[in-house]
């Protein structure tokens, strides 16, 4: 009898036990969002150690040795903009002139950066910067820099697409899928199909060419002179899946083809399982140097696909990843590095510092809804 005893506590313990993790899943506590003192911290941060108002230009580094590179700079840019979408205040307004002007004074002719890529990230963020302030040197420079590319940069070969570089070595998602956001939103801004039908085009060549019909976003294609044959290269980044949900969710508003948001789910989705550590999914690390800036693109499109195509159910892991960012922050100075699961260290770069505050920024508990 004792033992029948012993047997029937070990079993509703065990029970008991099930229950509780069963609980645990049926209500978990929401993802928490940062909020507005948070959100406006880190951007803070952001300005305080890398932002020299003087020359109107952010540094690299935390030293103020270097200035940001050409395609980081596109990236902070974007930052700057996140924040006034978030706030509409003025002086942040001022930051988006200040920006630009700093960064053509330094670099006034686009079209010498044999980065095709680094041209298209400038003319993405152009579109914003007119949708925002609605001057129109940003809408000029944005068309400019896209016709440059795609009329000089566009051929047949391996299927069509645009080259990454002016060599023509390979054709990369980091031009194509961006390439395609730009040409989609200058047609609305210009209302002209014809950039509709380039963006269009371009993404069908992405889509074919570089993902494998599942969600996965490959890096690009080249020749490989070892195999006599084009050769993908299948590995996935961050920034590279998101601009093609960003691209997708600008194709399905435009033409309303359910076939694009279906794409930009899958994707969204397929980056979730595959590209996040810890049962959090939290985003991992993908490096310093130019991967500190690929999170950030990233959670810039899934916003898009969140408050505008509705997907509300991304909404609790964006939230998870600005979150663990920031508890993760340098206390010091609130600066966040690359790897948003473990304390940020020293000598943060500020492309990897502006992934992080994007991250607040778009999902923030005042981010805009829409």
């Amino acid at each position: 009898m004792e033992s029948v005893q012993h047997v029937t506590s070990f079993r509703n313990a065990g029970l008991i036990l099930l229950a509780m993790v069963v609980s645990s899943f049926l209500f978990a506590s929401p993802a928490r969002a940062v909020t507005p003192a948070e959100a406006d911290a880190a951007f803070g941060a952001l300005n305080q150690v890398y932002w020299d108002s003087s020359s109107k230009f952010f540094h690299k580094d935390e030293q103020g040795k270097e200035n940001a590179d050409f395609w980081f700079s596109a990236q902070l840019w974007d930052t700057v903009m996140d924040q006034y979408d978030r706030t509409g205040r003025e002086e942040v307004k001022q930051q988006i002139h200040d920006v630009y002007d700093g960064f053509i004074g330094k670099y006034p002719d686009w079209t010498t950066n044999k980065y095709n890529d680094d041209i298209m990230w400038w003319a993405i963020a152009c579109t914003r910067a007119f949708i925002i302030t609605k001057d129109s040197r940003y809408l000029e420079k944005a068309k400019v820099s896209f016709d440059f590319v795609y009329d000089n940069f566009l051929d047949d070969k391996m299927g069509g697409g645009l080259y990454w570089l002016n060599e023509r070595t390979s054709k990369n998602s980091c031009i194509n899928s961006p390439a395609a956001i730009a040409a989609v939103r200058l047609s609305v801004l210009l209302k002209d199909d014809a950039y509709l039908a380039k963006g269009k085009s371009l993404y069908d060549w992405q889509k074919r060419t570089l993902t494998d019909g599942n969600g996965k976003v490959f890096d690009s294609i080249g020749y490989s002179n070892r195999r006599r044959r084009n050769r993908v290269a299948t590995f996935s980044l961050t920034y590279n899946q998101g601009t093609f949900v960003g691209a997708a969710v600008l194709l399905y508003q435009q033409t309303n083809d359910k076939t694009y948001l279906d794409d930009a789910i899958m994707t969204a989705q397929w980056t979730k399982d595959n590209l996040c550590v810890t049962a959090q999914k939290i985003l991992r690390s993908e490096g310093t140097g130019d991967g500190g800036a690929f999170k950030g693109i990233f959670v810039r499109y899934m916003k898009l696909l969140i408050n505008q195509c509705g997907r509300k159910e991304f909404l609790p892991w964006m939230k998870a990843n600005a979150d663990s960012a920031w508890k993760n922050r340098r206390l010091a100075d609130d600066i966040m590095g690359d790897d948003w699961t473990v304390s940020a260290g020293n000598d943060i770069q500020s492309q990897s510092a502006t992934s992080a505050v994007a991250a607040l920024l778009c999902f923030a508990d005042d981010a805009p809804q829409d």
